[in-house]
């Protein structure tokens, strides 16, 4: 209209009818009916439209879908470990659980095989000399109280340098065991053992 010279004709008459509802305006132009919508009715009709389709409504059948046969494997596989390791828990609570008994068994019978005075340290167990008389003189040894005589025995023999199978020890006229010790016979410090060579 503005490059062919010619200029917009104006209507004098009212040309736009209001709605008390403010729901439509209609406008008149050349005998013809337009509706115009209000902006609030565009956006409410906007929302009734939805320009997505709904998502299909799938229905599955158990017996016809067909699973992957490597999800499957894969699923088995994954039940097998996990019994698998079921199982290796409990083994291992069997093998604690044994050597816990093993172990408080060996505690009850390491403890009951103990002897009720164990040996006491060197510093505390008393010492005692004692003698020994053979026909040279008197020949002095500090020995344990609680030490056999095995040990003193075999002392005596290797100074002397005598076979110890050829010696008799005897104690106030008794003869003496290699497995007594002083304490057992009651002997004091400075106590005299005779010594005597045996007859073949």
């Amino acid at each position: 209209m503005e490059g062919d010279g010619t200029v917009p004709e104006f209507i004098d008459e009212p040309s736009v009818i209001d709605d008390p509802v403010n729901e439509v305006e209609t406008e008149v132009k050349h005998g013809g009916v337009v509706q115009i919508l209000d902006c609030d009715d565009k956006e409410k009709e906007e929302e009734e439209e939805d320009w997505l389709p709904p998502p299909p409504k799938i229905t599955v059948d158990p017996q016809k879908h067909c699973e992957d046969p490597t999800i499957k494997a894969l699923r088995l596989q994954k039940q097998e470990l996990m019994l698998f390791a079921q199982s290796a828990q409990e083994v291992l609570r069997t093998v604690e659980e044994s050597v816990r008994r093993d172990l408080e068994a060996t505690k009850q019978s390491s403890s009951e095989s103990l002897p009720e005075n164990p040996s006491k340290p060197a510093s505390e167990r008393p010492k005692i000399v004692i003698s020994i008389q053979d026909k040279t003189g008197l020949k002095q040894f500090r020995v344990y109280m609680d030490d056999k005589f095995e040990r003193l025995f075999k002392m005596y023999a290797e100074k002397v340098k005598l076979d110890l199978q050829s010696l008799a020890f005897c104690f106030d006229g008794d003869k003496i065991s290699p497995t007594a010790t002083p304490e057992s016979l009651g002997m004091e410090d400075n106590d005299i053992i005779e010594v005597h060579a045996k007859s073949n």
